[in-house]
């Protein structure tokens, strides 16, 4: 038998033996809102542990969960590349970059493919880059973290700077963590600071969100989360990947958001700018029907190891919905759901 052979078994062996599932069920106390909470009983059918929800309607906003309030600390997985297009906003009407500019001008990615990816291809998920590193130790890493409930992303800067040149580039859209990461990790060189300072300056703190952060160790992390067969989840501390999936926040903070953006800050993050995978995208954030309303929705969910998440906006109804989950099953159709129906 070849050693990988061998290494692939003995993991198997170890992650089917020795870590045993438990048995997942909505968590108490109860808290919040009585009309969210029986939404709750009444239309999620997903695995569940921790649960919070939070319905924005203009200026009033209502918080539901079970097991958590509206300040427990949830992944948001891919909700970190909304975040990351809020920055890119920013930084171009601050005249820092411009969307058509080559990534390989802010960053040392070298004579590599990837360094003539534009913003805007970085953004819209057009560069045609894979979605995780390909490198083979870099893949085999990722692969035995997420066989045994560990952290795929566990790299720096520097680290994704060398999966970046030596990924090349494919002819069509493809959906990618590597690009997303690259693009907040270009604004965050080009502003002299690391990410998680540029986030901080730019987003978090002049929208009062103190509840949000991007850990750089396990200190700062998100509690454990479960895998939809209820298999505890390490945190996923990114740093390297922060901007594509690095960031923590609660349905407090993601509703204040969901508010500014109703209201009309960083449109332009929000706009439509191409065709993706049967959806429309402006800066990460997407665009589809909502439902049978004949109005749009504008939405970003994420996922990671333990956690789901979903932020929904109806620009038309200044309505918008916030769903954080500490356990690895969609919460996207009861979201999306909440968001189409009076409560």
């Amino acid at each position: 038998m070849k050693p990988i052979a061998i290494l692939l078994a003995l993991a198997l062996a170890i992650g089917g033996w020795f870590v045993r599932p438990r048995s997942l069920e909505l968590a108490e106390p109860r808290t919040g809102d009585a009309a969210l909470q029986q939404y709750i009983d009444d239309h999620y059918e997903g695995a569940g542990h921790r649960l919070a929800v939070a319905l924005v309607d203009g200026d009033s906003v209502r918080f539901a969960g079970r097991g958590a309030d509206e300040h427990a600390a949830f992944e948001t997985g891919s909700i970190s590349k909304a975040f990351t297009g809020l920055l890119l906003s920013e930084a171009i009407r601050r005249g820092e970059v411009k969307l058509d500019q080559q990534v390989g001008s802010l960053l040392p990615l070298h004579e590599s493919e990837v360094a003539t990816a534009t913003l805007e291809d970085l953004a819209t998920h057009h560069a045609g880059l894979p979605s995780t590193p390909r490198q083979p130790l870099s893949a085999a890493r990722s692969f035995f973290a997420n066989l045994m409930a560990g952290n795929p992303y566990p790299y720096d800067v520097d680290q994704l700077l060398d999966h970046a040149r030596s990924s090349g580039r494919g002819d069509e859209p493809r959906y990618s963590n590597l690009g997303g990461a690259l693009l907040g990790q270009a604004l965050a060189r080009s502003a002299g600071q690391t990410y998680p300072e540029l986030l901080s300056e730019r987003v978090l703190e002049p929208l009062g969100l103190t509840e949000t952060r991007t850990p750089v160790d396990e200190a700062g992390a998100a509690p454990p989360g479960y895998s939809s067969g209820g298999r505890k989840q390490d945190p996923w501390v990114q740093v390297g990947y922060a901007p594509a999936g690095g960031v923590v926040s609660s349905t407090r903070d993601l509703s204040k958001l969901a508010q500014s953006l109703l209201a009309g800050r960083s449109v332009d993050a929000l706009a439509p700018r191409r065709e993706f995978d049967g959806e429309r995208i402006g800066m990460f954030w997407l665009t589809s029907p909502l439902g049978g309303t004949g109005r749009n929705m504008v939405w970003h969910n994420g996922g990671t190891g333990g956690y789901r998440s979903f932020l929904g906006l109806d620009l038309e109804r200044r309505r918008a919905v916030v769903v954080l989950s500490d356990v690895a099953v969609d919460v996207d159709d009861f979201a999306e759901k909440l968001l189409e129906e009076p409560v």
